[in-house]
């Protein structure tokens, strides 16, 4: 089964799961938001029921620290494991794991056709 569809996004904080935005998944494309930046992407599923996204983010208003850095435009791998309508992994920097953020997805419909 395809990860396309309309899917709701939380990263692990310090107090708990935060939702974050919307991300919409189509035929390798990734597109979504929230209150305070737009994300667009690429995503390649696997076999084994893995993802991986490559996602720029662009934070414009308020500005949130991620990785341990706070800047407008942040490159971001994401590597999930989905168990049916549902992903959780983690983001990353590009070549870099020292700031790992733990992240979760839930599939909330299909995408209009």
């Amino acid at each position: 089964m395809s990860v396309n569809g309309i899917w709701s996004s939380e990263i692990q904080g310090p107090y708990g799961w935060e939702s974050i935005g919307t991300t919409f998944l189509k035929d390798g494309r990734l597109t979504g938001g929230g209150p305070n930046h737009y994300s667009i992407g690429t995503y390649q599923e696997s076999d084994d029921g893995s993802v991986t996204f490559h996602i720029d983010i662009t934070q414009f208003g308020k500005k949130r620290t991620l990785f341990g850095i706070k800047r407008a435009y942040i490159p971001v791998i994401v590597k999930v494991s989905r168990k049916g309508d549902r992903m959780r992994g983690e983001a990353t920097l590009p070549g870099q794991n020292k700031y790992a953020v733990q992240v979760r997805y839930k599939r909330r419909a299909d995408l209009p056709k």
